[in-house]
């Protein structure tokens, strides 16, 4: 494009740091509160200071913006890791579920996090990212920003990006000597960053080489690096970390982009072709402010050097927090958590490249709202193909899709999953998720579908953990026969978020089914299936529930609703009958205060 973009890179650094802290000062007041020793430092760091009253409503831990990977040796074993918050303790950490027997039961790993350091608090951070190697070694990575309390008000935290090993799919983990990525520090003042004091990091991506290749089972990292001068001015720099598969710790370190050439980057995604070259994504702008967009780099080396990037796309994404006019925003998000999420794959079939990505317009506010872009390369990325568009909704209205995700299966059909407001395009606020798929290599996609069975009012989805709402990052995954969507939301609208997944078996007859990704609820498949006289299920309830039970139609209808009481913690078998549905395909929605479930099944 030919007009100048004008950004404020700092105002970006503010977004930042916004961005990153998830604990608030009413939450630091109240821990406060609970120590003497620390209330008589507060005041002493405070005389003079007005206090503010704040009225703090306690809450239930809440469960968002997950990162989930599929094993490439054994498909039933998945992992998923959300970023947990618990507002009444002011804490936060990344839990890690798993299951052994694709969905059918998980379980949380006893593997703790964060902080980093004990006795302190983690608050802020997040970001969980898995990748497994060819041989099923599962790494995990995530961000901690932790200190103790007088620190977050007064003093000095860290940051930084931690990673582990699992051998077992998930279920035990191995933090090594060298654990530790890159590992910065802050100024803080209230609660909010008011300074750096050495470089930190934002943003990770991680990949494994499963090419077979020279590189074989190395391990990346990507991720942006934020410093200031000494006039606190914001420096940016995309960099990837290698670990190689006979070491244990990331033995070097590569800029991807330089701040001479780019003012501002973030968001950077990464992903290992089947020749084993290394690519890099990354939003930013380059440094003669023309292209406001996503960049590509690759790496042919094993990551000891980087290409000069090329432009994939211009984003047409004016974000509130870099000072763009007209500013573009979607309601139920907070202005500072509104992102491109660029996210690549590639096909381990024929070796191109494709990346998904949020904007208001491939080149230009195209005034039909967010939507859902997708570019594929074919050449190793040194050209890629036009913006094309993956949401199918009416051109006629103004309904907002967001945040996607993508995976390539084995045959090389492309998923690609988001949140999407078609069903609300007045109000823009009830949303469901979405996925579709593409059979030819990216030149199309097919028909979108709705792998949520509940919609959420994005009105409420943020009022329980400081506007968070249900974060950015979701994830698609897919085995060769199914289709598993894994997403965040909070259909009771209540502000609470959970983690649902869809098994969706990608025969169209098939089974398509949604669980919820915990361990104190499990819902059997039904049995017999297909059905005749009597439904029949087994639950089990890590503690004692209500449960209500719904019988809905394949075109939504409720066609029963029976409430079948409060069950005792423990495994239970439900029977239903069922004599009266006509033959044809149904799902049954099981609800408890431990979480929804939905079972499809036969009636013949």
């Amino acid at each position: 494009m030919a007009q100048q973009i004008k950004i404020d890179k700092n105002k970006a650094l503010n977004w930042t740091f916004h961005e990153k802290v998830k604990i608030s000062k009413e939450q630091l007041m109240r821990q406060i509160e609970q120590s003497p020793e620390l209330k008589e430092k507060y005041l002493k760091e405070t005389k003079g200071v007005k206090a503010v009253e704040t009225n703090i409503t306690n809450s239930e831990k809440l469960e968002a913006e997950i990162h989930a990977a599929i094993n490439p040796t054994d498909s039933t074993n998945i992992v998923v890791s959300p970023i947990r918050q618990d507002p009444s303790a002011g804490s936060m950490s990344c839990p890690v579920y798993y299951t052994k027997d694709f969905g059918t039961t998980w379980n949380e790993s006893s593997f703790v996090n964060m902080p980093y350091e004990a006795g302190l608090m983690s608050g802020g951070g997040g970001d969980p990212v898995f990748a497994f190697d060819s041989n099923g070694k599962l790494y995990f990575t995530w961000i901690d920003l932790y200190g103790d309390i007088m620190g977050f008000l007064f003093g000095t935290v860290n940051m930084g990006i931690f990673w582990a090993y699992s051998e077992d799919g998930g279920e035990t983990w191995i933090k090594p000597t060298r654990d530790t990525v890159l590992l910065g520090s802050l100024n803080m003042t209230m609660g909010s960053i008011s300074g750096i004091n050495s470089a930190i990091s934002d943003k990770q991506w991680m990949a494994c080489d499963l090419s077979g290749g020279t590189y074989a089972n190395n391990l990346y990292i990507s991720y942006v690096t934020i410093d200031q001068d000494g006039d606190g001015n914001a420096i940016y720099s995309i960099k990837c970390k290698t670990k190689p598969a006979a070491e244990d710790y990331f033995t070097h370190e590569t800029a991807v982009s330089l701040p001479a050439s780019f003012p501002f980057v973030q968001f950077s995604s990464l992903t290992v072709d089947n020749t084993g070259n290394v690519h890099v994504v990354f939003y930013g702008i380059d440094a003669m402010q023309t292209h406001l967009g996503l960049w590509h780099s690759v790496s042919t080396d094993g990551g000891l050097t980087f290409s000069e990037p090329n432009l994939i796309s211009d984003v047409c994404l004016n974000l509130p927090i870099l000072g763009i006019e007209p500013q573009h925003e979607i309601p139920g998000i907070d202005t500072n958590r509104l992102y491109p999420c660029p996210y690549m794959s590639g096909d381990p079939v024929g070796g191109n490249l494709y990346v998904t990505w949020t904007a208001f317009g491939a080149l230009t506010d195209a005034g039909h709202g967010a939507e859902i872009f997708f570019s594929k390369s074919s050449d190793n990325g040194a050209s890629w193909s036009f913006p094309l568009r993956v949401n199918s909704d009416p051109f006629t209205t103004e309904a907002h899709n967001y945040y996607s995700s993508i995976f390539v299966k084995p045959n090389g059909d492309i998923k690609v999953s988001w949140y999407d407001r078609r069903d609300d395009p007045t109000n823009n606020l009830i949303t469901h998720y979405y996925y579709a798929t593409s059979s030819n290599f990216g030149s199309s996609f097919g028909t979108n579908y709705q792998a949520s069975s509940v919609p959420t009012d994005f009105s409420t989805i943020g009022s329980q953990n400081s506007n968070f709402g249900i974060g950015e990052y979701t994830q698609v995954l897919a085995s060769s026969g199914y289709t598993i969507p894994v997403w965040c939301d909070g259909r009771g609208n209540d502000g609470l978020v959970n983690v649902y997944m869809a098994f969706i078996n990608d025969n169209p007859t098939g089974i398509y089914e949604v669980s919820p990704v915990t361990d104190k609820l499990s819902v059997s498949t039904i049995f017999p299936n297909p059905v005749s006289d009597e439904i029949n299920f087994n639950i089990t309830l890590a503690e004692a529930s209500e449960v209500d039970l719904t019988i809905v139609d394949i075109t939504g209808k409720a066609i029963s609703s029976v409430s079948k009481g409060t069950y005792t913690k423990g495994k239970h078998t439900i029977n239903l009958k069922a004599e009266e549905l006509s033959a044809g395909k149904y799902f049954l929605n099981v609800r408890t205060s431990l979480g929804n479930s939905v079972r499809a099944f036969m009636v013949k």
